[in-house]
């Protein structure tokens, strides 16, 4: 008996290729959208630990975590927490992130050692800082035209551009209110800094944290669970592996600065034209001053009593602020804008 041997013709070929093809366009958004899922859980839970490390820090001090001196400084173990920090709230959390390795970078040793200390720091990233959608934890170019951190504080030992070409940086800002100041005074040596009395008045910051705050969970009349602790941070998806000027950077453990710090809501004490809407990340765009993230839809915020929301880019400006203001007598339940 002969036997006869079936081959599939080209034609049929060709068909099966093209249901293949229809099913994975069918399957692609799927699988993408549930690795988008993922990773948004994920940058749920990074907010959580965040948050939940603040208020460790707010236990353990008395006040949540200080905004820190400004962009010029970064953190320095020797100068413990609250007012006296140059570092900003990210630096003061890491003790209560388990990271105090991290945070003992340099303590006690001589101003050489702490330079080295203080380059050491602005490279260190840390996973629980990003946002997966967005970025991995690693180094990204410094901006050039940035003031390095002046850390440790001597004039003729302050770190060098071409000492720092590259740092760790963030997805999340804490909550600075409703209310942006002007140009901080700052002191430039550790001496200055001893007797300095030129510190931008705070008196009308309505946020979390501002330069030097020392925020008390007290001082949050409107209610922990109806005001923003943290939130993700607008960044131009053009520039996640560069740097985009002023708000993204610079190392996140600077004191004080757009990198670290953001608002909502409507500038009422200092100019009523300045608004902070909730804006997320688009290309071309960078809105240094706002909150925004990557995920389609909402941005997740972590709120003053550990809680965690999405809270949807359609959300009304004057809410938007409401939120941010510690202090306006204006409660908002956070389960009504789901």
């Amino acid at each position: 008996m002969q036997k006869h041997h079936t081959a599939m013709t080209l034609v049929e070929l060709l068909v099966v290729m093209a249901i293949v093809g229809v099913l994975l366009a069918l399957l692609m958004p799927a699988v993408q959208a549930a690795r988008e899922a993922a990773r948004r859980a994920e940058c749920a839970n990074h907010l959580k630990q965040l948050g939940l490390a603040s208020l460790l820090h707010e236990q353990a001090q008395g006040f949540l975590p200080s905004g820190g001196w400004g962009h010029a400084w970064i953190g320095d173990p020797d100068f413990g927490f609250g007012a006296s920090q140059p570092g900003g709230w990210a630096y003061s959390v890491l003790p209560y992130l388990e990271q105090t390795a991290v945070y003992k970078l340099g303590k006690g040793q001589d101003p050489a050692a702490k330079k080295k200390a203080a380059i050491q720091l602005a490279e260190t990233a840390i996973d629980v800082f990003c946002c997966p959608s967005r970025r991995a934890a690693r180094l990204y170019p410094h901006d050039p035209a940035s003031s390095p951190p002046l850390n440790p504080g001597v004039a003729n030992l302050r770190v060098l551009p071409e000492d720092l070409p590259v740092v760790a940086k963030m997805c999340y800002c804490v909550n600075g209110g409703t209310v942006l100041l002007g140009i901080q005074s700052l002191p430039f040596t550790l001496d200055d800094a001893r007797s300095f009395t030129n510190w931008i008045d705070t008196s009308s910051c309505n946020g979390i944290a501002h330069q030097r705050s020392q925020t008390r969970v007290a001082d949050v009349s409107d209610g922990t669970s109806n005001t923003y602790l943290l939130g993700e941070k607008n960044v131009d998806p053009e520039r996640y592996d560069t740097y985009s000027r002023p708000g993204d950077s610079q190392s996140m453990f600077n004191g004080h600065d757009h990198d670290n710090t953001r608002y909502a809501g409507i500038d009422v004490h200092f100019d009523p034209a300045r608004e902070y809407a909730l804006i997320p990340d688009t290309r071309g765009e960078s809105h240094h001053e706002c909150f925004g993230g990557p995920h389609p839809g909402a941005c997740l915020f972590a709120f003053c009593d550990g809680s965690v929301h999405s809270i949807s880019y359609s959300i009304a400006l004057a809410v938007h602020g409401e939120l941010a203001a510690r202090n306006d007598g204006k409660a908002v339940n956070p389960d009504d804008l789901r």
